[in-house]
């Protein structure tokens, strides 16, 4: 017998690969690298300082 289709269950729609293994993600370009560094530097600056106490 065999089980009736599954409903209501999450899944991921991935690309077929020959594989079937996933893809790797290509990394990040420069300007987001860029980004995301200024954004942290802004955070770090607002962040009190710690004491060594």
């Amino acid at each position: 017998m065999t089980s009736p289709t599954p409903r209501n269950v999450l899944s991921l729609d991935t690309p077929d690969s020959p594989d079937g293994a996933l893809t790797a993600m290509r990394e990040p370009s420069a300007e987001l690298l860029d980004r995301a560094l200024a954004g942290f530097e802004r955070l770090s600056a607002t962040a009190p300082a710690q004491s060594d106490e």
